[in-house]
């Protein structure tokens, strides 16, 4: 028993004295066996570590600039859209305010004739543009007969008057027809709606004089015979010629002066001072 506990006070010393040793290196050398060991062993688990705990950062790091990338692109999208309808509102504008001023200067150059300033509310009729309504009416003067045009050229007439509206059938209309004379040569003729035409907002010429020489680009206007349209108002331009074996005249494609696409303000003619 006296043996037994003497080899434990040996040990006990043993293990003192190594870790004063220890103690003692790694306070004047900076050197410990143990904690060498240990990082020896731990150097490659921190290396991993190190590797993970970088890629989650940049990872991170990627999901935060995405996430910024993504509001700034969000945020250029709406402006540049902001800007797209301010720039469709200003041309608009602009488009509208060159309408008013042409319909303007056409009503001031119309000194021998009463004219009202009216504008299309909606279109309508079996085909796109046979009719159309505007926002004056009897209470204004204006009555069924009346020429309805535009700087550009002629609109169509008035074929029905409420006390603040009128229904206006436009020239491309098949029961529509304007007494016309092309202006290269002075030929008359007569420009009617067309139901296979109208699709392509177009009507056609016809009952030309034969002797009257017609090319394609050519301008027909208002003739004046009918009294409804006062002469010398553009009706449109020839876009394509149909001739018989004899080089007769058939027919002839003309595309209007006036886009209806765009109308949107009219000039009514009312009557003669």
């Amino acid at each position: 028993m006296k043996i037994f506990s003497k080899k434990w006070h040996v040990i006990l010393i043993i293990a003192a004295l190594t870790a004063a040793a220890g103690f003692g290196l790694e306070h004047f050398t900076g050197y410990n066996p143990v904690s060498t060991a240990v990082n020896t062993v731990a150097v490659p688990v921190k290396t991993g570590f190190s590797y993970i705990a970088s890629y989650l950062t940049d990872f991170r790091n990627f999901i935060w600039d995405m996430r910024a990338y993504k509001e700034d692109n969000e945020r250029l999208v709406a402006e540049n859209n902001a800007l797209k309808m301010q720039l469709k509102d200003v041309s608009a504008y602009r488009e509208e305010n060159e309408s008013l001023q042409g319909l303007l200067d056409l009503k001031n150059s119309m000194t021998g004739y009463s004219t009202v300033a009216a504008r299309i509310i909606s279109f309508s009729g079996n085909n796109w543009y046979e009719l159309a309504e505007i926002n004056k009416g009897s209470l204004n003067g204006l009555a069924v007969g009346n020429a309805v045009i535009t700087e550009n050229g002629i609109v169509g007439r008035i074929t029905s008057v409420g006390p603040n509206y009128s229904v206006v059938r436009t020239i491309l209309d098949s029961e529509s027809a304007v007494g016309i004379k092309v202006s290269r040569t002075e030929g008359v003729g007569l420009v009617e709606g067309d139901e296979k035409l109208i699709g392509n907002a177009q009507c056609k010429l016809s009952f030309l004089d034969r002797n009257t020489p017609l090319i394609v680009g050519d301008i027909v206007e208002t003739s004046g015979t009918g009294g409804i349209f006062p002469a010398g108002f553009v009706v449109g331009t020839v876009m394509s010629i149909s001739a018989d074996s004899t080089g007769a005249l058939n027919y002839a494609v003309i595309t209007p002066a006036v886009n209806f696409d765009k109308l949107s303000e009219v000039l009514v003619i009312n009557g003669e001072y």
